[in-house]
């Protein structure tokens, strides 16, 4: 079972009439810190000498238990408007990044004389699975907005930085291992039934085939570089995007749907790809949702794209979209990524995952919260 985040108690100092004591609050001046150090030290008097001191307003006391993309209000400092920069700070780190890692792949053509980098019709290089320098470049060049999303969040908030992962403040490593092997064992089940049924009924399938003098490289990419490349996009389309929605939009299908289009504009598929590309992307905000955090939709978006990735280094599959797809592919999409959905849903509500932050962690995390507008308790939450 999952550790709980909640405390044994979840009733706020104020609820018996009792006030609570302030701490040294991030932000707060010297002279606000001093103000409620001696007699009185949690009472309306301390409270209204931080405020004459110079203490900065905070937000609403959350007097709810907060969903996955509403937890900005677990941080009394944050504002409306720092997620524009967080982005700000993120997008261009993360462009830079991406560009000095695309060098050397551009450049190598050139000492050593082969055959230049070309982009194909879907936007990937041609010949991945011929080239692990190729193939790695192009996973690495993704995985690296990871730090550049953490980067950003640490800089502009909400604090604590493990909000971005779920609901208890942290990723729960322990949710997420059995996500990745409902997803892990569901999507090898889908693909292996897929090929064979394909032979049983006598359509033409491709020749398996596998060079080992790039295979085995190539394999160590897929199983080491995938899966961050995976959680990476992950942290900005359903972590970064769904919260900087639900910072401003207060109903969760906006945090859900409104991110969709592009996650689907980063991938260039045709039509039908795209479709299930979207597929997926709503799955994932849904279950982001419904578990409060981020591992149901990495297991689910990990579990895709490394069976099919090894599925395409074994000549069974085209993992880039480079051939034509129909609305078939969209329904097998729809199908699956629906019963991996279903599972883990069973499987959150069978460990009792946690889906809410108790305002009982946000009170014990920032102490000197119930003091503001003079220690008078918290004030109504306002609708955003």
């Amino acid at each position: 079972m999952e550790d709980p985040i909640s405390p044994k108690s979840s009733t706020p100092p104020w609820a018996s009439g009792e006030q609570p004591t302030p701490a040294s609050q991030p932000g707060w001046p010297p002279a606000a810190r001093e103000a409620g150090s001696g007699r009185g030290d949690g009472t309306e008097e301390a409270a209204r000498a931080y405020q004459a001191a110079g203490a900065p307003k905070f937000n609403d006391v959350p007097v709810e238990p907060l969903p996955y993309h509403r937890l900005w209000k677990a941080d009394p400092f944050h504002r409306w408007w720092k997620p524009l920069v967080e982005f700000c700070i993120s997008g261009p780190v993360y462009l830079v990044l991406a560009i000095l890692v695309s060098i050397p792949m551009l450049v190598a053509p050139l000492l050593t004389g082969s055959a230049p980098v070309t982009i194909g019709p879907n936007g990937y290089p041609e010949g991945m699975f011929s080239s692990p320098f190729t193939f790695l470049i192009m996973f690495l060049s993704i995985a690296l907005m990871a730090p550049c999303v953490i980067l950003g969040r640490l800089i502009m908030g909400p604090r604590p930085l493990g909000l971005l992962f779920s609901v208890a403040g942290r990723l729960r490593w322990t949710w997420l291992a059995t996500c990745l092997t409902i997803g892990f064992v569901l999507f090898v089940i889908v693909q292996g039934l897929t090929v064979l049924l394909s032979a049983a009924t006598g359509e033409e399938t491709p020749t398996p085939s596998f060079d080992p003098r790039t295979g085995v490289w190539i394999l160590l990419i897929i199983l080491i570089v995938v899966p961050i490349q995976c959680a990476a996009e992950e942290m900005v389309f359903r972590g970064f995007l769904m919260q900087t929605v639900g910072r401003w939009l207060k109903h969760p299908l906006w945090a859900v749907l409104l991110p969709a289009p592009f996650f689907v504009l980063s991938h260039g598929y045709g039509l039908w790809g795209l479709i299930s590309v979207g597929i997926l992307a709503v799955i994932a905000g849904v279950l982001c949702i419904a578990t409060g955090g981020l591992e149901a939709s990495i297991g689910l978006h990990v579990g895709n794209n490394v069976t099919t990735v090894l599925l395409g280094l074994f000549g069974l599959a085209d993992p880039f979209g480079a051939v034509a797809t129909g609305p078939s592919d969209a329904i097998v999409t729809l199908v699956v990524e629906g019963l991996y959905a279903v599972l883990v849903l069973w499987a959150a509500r069978r460990r009792r995952i946690p889906a809410r932050r108790d305002p009982a962690v946000t009170w014990q995390a920032w102490p000197g919260w119930a003091l503001q507008n003079a220690g008078v308790g918290p004030r109504v939450p306002t609708t955003h």
